[in-house]
């Protein structure tokens, strides 16, 4: 396996100390940090540009984080935080400096954070992480074979002290008290499949089985609304023809009523605004490639209220919405101690989440990870 890491970075990797990233040492008790036992590597097409990218993914040492470098980059890694996520359509991106933007990261941010996995390198030939088959199962797996390591460094989380909301037009995320990582999580904006729901708490075994499988949705109309706005489509078809064919596909978007669960409700009196700085950096202001890498076997295809060629759980898309929330909330850096509940929530959305509740210390503390089930091997 090539690209392994190298220069000052690599010398971080060799020869990480055993202090957590508070800088104090071995709590007494709780659950160590943990890294992978073995490297691994992915080969594949990006959702959104189309090309394929290679991602390498290494044990680093205590305190490392979830780091991420182009080769253009040779030695600097970037840390994975919300500090260095920017504004990108349809994903969440970062940041990794001297012009290295990388798109799509949060299925493999799921899938580290929520497998237990706290320090690793990734480094990366390309712009986009993998889209794979649409989830993070093929993460679990390859993080699974791979194996993992504990390491002599108390691992810490942000346990929330009180109810903390943001919201938008889209939806909102509430963050609660709590013990453990647990979720609730709704969609009320999905045409023809009424309101969605999922909720449970959020460990290995339950992120493996119930989360990961879930895959990336694209309504079949947007799809092909993307297709006519593509080059070839520009250059083949008469633009009254094209015109055409882009009113048709509104009328394949049927609506049903909402049957079922209901939506998860917002608590007004536990919103808070959302800064300047953050706003600016939810809103997409440059063009950019979108969904020329998706079709069947990458997304899960949407056309009315049905998955084309079946779903994985009746209410798919909803669990993938919880795939991406998680990935999103991997850029707080530590793991979260809290109850988020969400309805329609957005990558803008969680990382105003995330940034507005780092900016309010007296909101949250850390403390030492309660030791918890690992994932096993796959």
């Amino acid at each position: 396996m090539g690209g392994g890491i190298g220069g000052e970075a690599g010398r971080h990797v060799r020869e990480g100390r055993g202090k957590d990233r508070c800088g104090h040492g071995r709590a007494a008790s709780g659950e160590d940090q943990a890294t992978l036992a073995a490297p691994f590597e992915v080969v594949g097409p990006g959702l959104h540009t189309g090309r394929t990218c290679r991602v390498i993914v290494e044990p680093a040492p205590p305190d490392f984080g979830i780091r991420f470098r182009t080769l253009r980059q040779a030695a600097d890694f970037t840390p994975a935080t919300w500090r260095v996520r920017v504004p990108s359509r349809m994903s969440t991106a970062l940041d990794l400096g001297a012009g290295g933007r990388l798109r799509t990261v949060e299925h493999l941010m799921a899938s580290l954070a929520s497998c237990g996995i706290d320090n690793a390198a990734v480094t990366v030939a390309g712009g986009e992480i993998p889209i794979l088959d649409g989830s993070a199962g093929p993460w679990c797996g390859l993080i699974g074979r791979a194996g993992l390591r504990r390491q002599a460094a108390a691992r810490h989380a942000i346990a929330l002290l009180a109810p903390f909301e943001v919201s938008d037009a889209h939806g909102f995320v509430r963050g609660e008290p709590c013990d453990r990582c647990c979720v609730d999580v709704s969609t009320d904006r999905m045409p023809g499949f009424g309101v969605l729901r999922w909720s449970g708490a959020i460990d290995p075994e339950t992120f493996r089985s119930a989360i990961a499988p879930s895959r990336s949705f694209g309504n079949a109309s947007v799809l092909w609304r993307a297709a006519l706005r593509s080059r070839l489509a520009t250059r083949l078809l008469p633009p009254d023809l094209r015109h055409r064919l882009w009113l048709r596909s509104f009328h394949s978007q049927t609506v049903t009523g909402c049957t079922g669960p209901t939506p998860a409700e917002p608590r007004p009196e536990c919103q808070h605004p959302i800064s300047p700085w953050t706003l600016s950096r939810m809103t997409v202001t440059a063009p950019e490639p979108l969904l020329r890498g998706a079709r069947p076997g990458r997304v899960a295809v949407v056309l009315g209220g049905r998955i084309l060629g079946g779903a994985r759980f009746p209410d798919e898309p909803v669990r993938h919405r919880v795939l991406d929330l998680l990935g999103d909330l991997a850029l707080a850096g530590r793991p979260l101690r809290a109850r988020i509940v969400a309805n329609c929530p957005t990558h803008a959305l969680t990382f105003a989440f995330v940034a507005e509740l780092m900016a309010r210390p007296e909101l949250w503390r850390l403390e030492p990870a309660p030791a918890a089930p690992r994932a096993s091997a796959a």
